[in-house]
């Protein structure tokens, strides 16, 4: 199958390194898109990430249009964002430790002038409730997988609930998705030895 990632704020391509070598192994043929958030709105990132996914797609004429899409926190928001423009194919969604509720890192941070200047338009936004509540939810198979790895931490403002440093896992999920946890920190989530396992058993379903 033909594998998008899309990596997280502040992160780039090379987070998805130790993964993507994992699902190439396996057969999988990978694809990276890259992003940064400072001088560029998510809408127009998101329109981005649909020219990218065409231009890989019909790069490939002659294999079947079935394709699946990892996400990691913001590049969950981004890949929701853009679905409704997306090439037909769109078979396997897997979303990690992403924000489907507004966080409340975010909502607190919204305000404060290195937040706004770090994480521009994408930041404001994630703070916004209605914004994530209405962001589209696309209609193929869904997995959402959560981590808890900073559930130990009171200084985390997260009320001890169970959390992965940056979202709790409450904030992860979404209405009638499956939806996992594991032991993971958010920003190394993608290589969490459980989560490459949960990718491998979804994205081979029902071959």
């Amino acid at each position: 199958m033909r594998i998008f990632l899309i990596h997280g704020m502040g992160r780039s391509p090379a987070s998805f390194a130790f993964l993507a070598r994992k699902l190439r192994k396996t057969g999988h043929r990978v694809s990276l898109f890259g992003y940064t958030v400072r001088n560029t709105s998510l809408d127009d990132i998101a329109e981005r990430f649909v020219t990218h996914v065409r231009g890989v797609l019909d790069a490939e004429p002659d294999e079947a249009p079935r394709y699946a899409i990892v996400a990691h926190s913001l590049g969950s928001v981004i890949a929701r964002m853009a679905s409704p423009r997306l090439p037909a194919g769109f078979d396997r969604f897997a979303m990690l430790a992403p924000p489907n509720r507004a966080p409340l890192l975010a909502r607190r941070l919204r305000d404060r002038g290195l937040f706004k200047a770090m994480t521009g338009d994408a930041g404001q936004r994630l703070a916004d409730p209605e914004f994530i509540q209405n962001l589209p939810v696309p209609d193929t198979a869904t997995l959402i997988l959560a981590g808890d790895a900073a559930k130990q931490i009171t200084a985390l403002p997260f009320d001890g609930a169970p959390a992965d440093g940056i979202v709790s896992v409450e904030e992860t999920r979404l209405d009638a998705v499956r939806h996992r946890v594991v032991p993971a920190w958010h920003t190394f989530i993608m290589n969490h030895p459980e989560v490459i396992r949960a990718l491998s058993s979804f994205l081979e379903a029902d071959r």
